[in-house]
Parts: C-alpha cells; sequence; structure tokens
C-alpha cells in the first residue's frame, strides 16, 4: 500500500471516528421513569429501587 494511500486511510477513519463520536455524544439520554421496580444489592438483598 503507498503512502498516500494509508494516509487517505488513516484521515478517513479519524473522519469516521470524529463523527460517530459527536453523534453519541449528542444524543438524548434514555432515561428511565421514576418508577418503583425490584433489584438486587449486592450484600443486602431484594430491595424496592427508583432510578432518579
Amino acid at each position: 500500500m503507498s503512502r498516500g494511500a494509508r494516509r487517505a486511510l488513516a484521515l478517513a477513519l479519524l473522519a469516521v471516528t470524529t463523527v460517530i463520536t459527536i453523534g453519541v455524544t449528542s444524543a438524548p439520554a434514555q432515561a428511565m421513569p421514576n418508577e418503583w421496580y425490584r433489584c438486587w444489592i449486592s450484600g443486602e438483598g431484594w430491595m424496592w429501587c427508583m432510578d432518579v
């Protein structure tokens, strides 16, 4: 593979990585609704939990 082709491939990979990173970090968070649910707490056992 020539030096120019390797450089073009590296720049293309950098561009794709940048676009994916920006897309992931700018996407809205998928928050869970404020509801109680059963959860297992290590050392405590089954409890009722809520994500806030």
